[in-house]
Formats: structure tokens, sequence, C-alpha cells
């Protein structure tokens, strides 16, 4: 069945949502209602069927996630989310976790951010979480993590990650829990003209295209760039196995067949059909690489 696509004026939207470099707006809907927030498909991206595809992923796998609908805004293609932030409940991005924690951290600084890696990411964890708190959020992490490395998203930078808190009441602590995943745009070869995904295909070179990609969560400080998303689930595997154990059984439990209709089913006219070929192509590479683990 395709994936539906949904239909919003102009003058729904609210306000401009400053955070990331790319366009988007908040908006009611239905008029009224809940919040959404659109986001513009980039000219010549398909950003927002790697939203959508990604979105279906997360579900598959079993990772909370935000949820994603295609939409259309006159001619103009894109993605919406409901909020999942409800009343009462703030987003604690993780530029804003870690410049609490750590000397010197930049958080305004998006891109080649070195201080942004792994270990500091689950000290900042250890901090804010205790007891069995703890493990179900660095566990959701790790969920988060081989998502990641399945859709091939290279964005995880520090403003696409965060935990909800609510305010403390009187006499009780605030609560907390981390936020589901969102913001991946980042993923399945959107960038890529038709042309070289044909070329690539051809060559049978997807596990070198899955592999040259760099992400923005760094492995050391000193990492000329940010760890490849499969690369980094392998590494952290090794050292936090109980944490990614679970997602890796999920994986292995998840059909080929699945994969492939998570692309099959974005309408045609918003996905050319050899980009469906390099989608589910990564989408079959990934999920191999990690049943390996």
């Amino acid at each position: 069945m395709l994936y539906a696509i949904l239909e919003i004026s102009a003058e729904s939207s609210e306000r401009v949502e400053p955070l990331g470099s790319k366009p988007k707006f908040w908006f009611r809907f239905p008029r009224g209602e809940r919040r959404w927030l659109f986001k513009y498909a980039r000219s010549g991206t398909g950003e927002h069927w790697a939203e959508k595809i990604s979105a279906e992923a997360a579900n598959l796998l079993g990772v909370s996630h935000a949820d994603v609908e295609l939409c259309v805004i006159g001619d103009r293609h894109g993605s919406a989310s409901p909020s999942f932030v409800p009343p009462g409940v703030d987003l604690i991005h993780g530029n804003e976790i870690l410049a609490g924690r750590i000397l010197g951290y930049n958080a305004h600084k998006k891109f080649r951010q070195s201080d942004h890696t792994f270990s500091r990411i689950v000290a900042a964890f250890y901090d804010i979480f205790e007891g069995p708190d703890r493990t179900e959020a660095l566990t959701t992490l790790a969920g988060y993590l081989i998502l990641d490395a399945m859709i091939c998203n290279v964005d995880r930078h520090h403003e696409n990650w965060g935990i909800l808190r609510s305010a403390a009441a009187a006499k009780k602590p605030a609560m907390q829990t981390i936020a589901p995943t969102f913001d991946h745009a980042s993923s399945l070869g959107r960038e890529l003209r038709d042309e070289k995904r044909k070329t690539l295909l051809a060559a049978h070179r997807i596990g070198e295209y899955v592999s040259k990609g760099s992400g923005a969560i760094y492995w050391k400080k000193t990492d000329p760039k940010g760890e490849n998303p499969l690369a980094l689930c392998t590494r952290a595997a090794n050292i936090h196995r109980s944490y990614f154990k679970p997602w890796i059984d999920r994986v292995k439990n998840i059909a080929p067949a699945e994969l492939e209709v998570l692309v099959s089913d974005v309408p045609d006219d918003w996905m050319s059909p050899i980009a469906k070929q390099f989608a589910k192509a990564i989408l079959l590479y990934t999920t191999e690489e990690l049943r390996k683990l």
C-alpha cells in the first residue's frame, strides 16, 4: 500500500523553526489541533522520502521515533512530523546536555564537532540516569545507532538527539527519558543523482558507499572526522554488548522482503525507480552486516 500524502496550506504555518539547516515551519493539523513540523525537501535531494522510509524502518526495528508523513504544500514536496513533546515537558538537545558537562564544549558548533564523542554521550547518560532508567536509556540509544547504521544516517549531530524532561514538582524530581529518534533526512543516499546511483549499483559498490559515509558522532576527539555509522555500531557493540544485543537480534528477524516494502511504498512520482533500487540495496547490505555483530 502506497504511503499517504498529507496536503496542507501555507496559511497553516504558525512559526519558522530556527534549529537545523533546512527550511521548516510548525503548523497545526487538523486545524487548531496537534502541532506538526513541516520540512521542505531541498531541490535535487530525496530528503522527504529518506525521512519517511527511515521512520518506517525505525518502526520495523521497534525503535521509538518521530512519526513522519510525506507532505505537500502548493507545489513543494516535503515531510511532516507531529510533535512528540507533551505539554509541560521540554526537549533538551544533546548540545545543551554536553555543554553543561564538558568544559569548553561549543554548543553552537554543529559540523566537525569532535568533542561530540560516543564515550561522552554515554558518560552523560550515566550522569543523568540511574539504575534501571540508565539501562533503558542506554539500550534505547544503542537502538538509535543501530537504526543509523541500517539507514546510513550521517547526521546524528548534537542537536539530533536529546532527552525529554518534565518540570520538577514539589518534593518530586523532574521526570526524564531519552527522546524519540528524529531527523533522518541524511540517509539512504538521498543526496545522489540517479546517474551516480546507476554507476554504483552496476559496479556492486554499495558496501563502498556505505563505508565511506562519515557520521556526526566521533569515536575519539582526536579523530579527523566523525565515525562511520556502521563502524560506530561495530566498535560500540564490542564494548557495550548488553545494550546492542537486543537490537541486533531484532535485525536478524527482519526479512529482506520487509525492507523492500518500506521503499516500494513510496509513490513513484516522489522517488525514482533507480533511487528505490539503491535505497533497497543499502538496507539489504547494512542489515546483513549488522547481523554479523
